[in-house]
């Protein structure tokens, strides 16, 4: 593990799963997994979980710009550090513009070039409207027409390939800046994955299962780190880890240890790097369901875009 990171070890089920898959062994492997105890999360509270005390009870801290002013005095503090979830990072000072303000200007730039020589890529980011405020907030989402789950990312992807014949994979340089750019036309706009969906409910359900599932050399799972039970507020390998709620509103984030943007299932590559365990790419199904089940957990935190971390 590096830096700062509350992510270091979120999605060490996926690579194992994602083997016993490519075997064909799916059906059987379940009967082969270890889980974390698993903790009761009500999907309809959503960053509202970080109350309770299986997760920390630290959302009082970190819940918002007042109650962060209120704790400053914790930064730099180990003991109690991890309560503030590193949203302090988030807070907004005029006079301490990290480079995630710089990689957001690249990705406007970009996405005017685009949108210039293709308007049809602005409308298929908007879902048929010109007007993209606000609506990275809905993400993920169920896409009926297209029959899946989509991220913000994912619809990147496929406005380029569809609108401007362009390859921009998920995780590439282009689809973050372009990701980047789209997430913060809905900053401060609270987080609203509609939980009424059967589509997204199934995907979270699946997530959430992803979350408890033990795999990879350290046979640890996201839980193991990030519930009251586990690492939480612990410190292990010089890092304190913190709850999973909240934590998909800075994404794509301005990574200071890499100097680069990184999308939130890149972060999960590189968890399952760290953990020892096989990396899956941007866009797969387990890590989209991981993405869903964490982005519920931020239901009605306000989008923190751009960030750094």
């Amino acid at each position: 593990m590096t830096g700062n990171h509350h992510f270091s070890l979120s999605a060490l089920a996926l690579a194992a799963l994602f083997a016993v898959a490519a075997n064909g062994q799916a059906a059987d492997a379940d009967l082969y997994r270890e889980y974390y105890p698993r903790v009761a999360i009500d999907p309809s509270r959503g960053v509202a979980g970080a109350g309770t005390a299986d997760f920390g009870a630290t959302l009082q801290y970190w819940q918002d710009e007042q109650s962060l002013e209120q704790n400053k005095p914790w930064i730099g503090d180990l003991e109690h550090e991890w309560k503030l979830n590193w949203k302090f990072l988030d807070l907004d000072r005029s006079d301490d513009m990290h480079p995630g303000y710089l990689a957001l200007d690249k990705g406007e730039k970009l996405f005017k070039f685009w949108a210039k020589r293709e308007p049809s890529f602005r409308t298929c980011l908007g879902e048929g409207k010109t007007d993209l405020k606000g609506l990275a907030a809905t993400y993920p989402k169920y896409d009926p027409k297209l029959k899946k789950i989509m991220t913000v990312e994912s619809r990147v992807e496929h406005c380029a390939q569809t609108a401007l014949w362009e390859d921009f994979k998920q995780g590439s340089p282009a689809n973050n800046l372009l990701s980047l750019y789209f997430k913060s036309l809905s900053a401060k706009e609270p987080i609203k994955v509609d939980t009424g969906s059967e589509e997204i409910m199934a995907s979270y359900r699946r997530g959430e299962k992803l979350f408890y599932t033990k795999v990879g050399q350290y046979n640890f799972s996201c839980a193991s780190c990030h519930t009251s039970t586990g690492l939480l507020g612990q410190r292990f390998r010089g890092q304190v880890p913190t709850t999973p709620f909240g934590d998909a509103a800075h994404f794509p984030t301005y990574r200071l240890a890499l100097g680069d943007i990184e999308s939130l299932q890149q972060r999960f590559m590189r968890c399952n790097l760290q953990a020892r365990t096989k990396a899956l790419p941007p866009g797969n199904p387990a890590y989209t369901d991981l993405e869903v089940f964490y982005t519920v957990l931020s239901n009605d935190y306000p989008v923190s875009v751009p960030s750094a971390r």
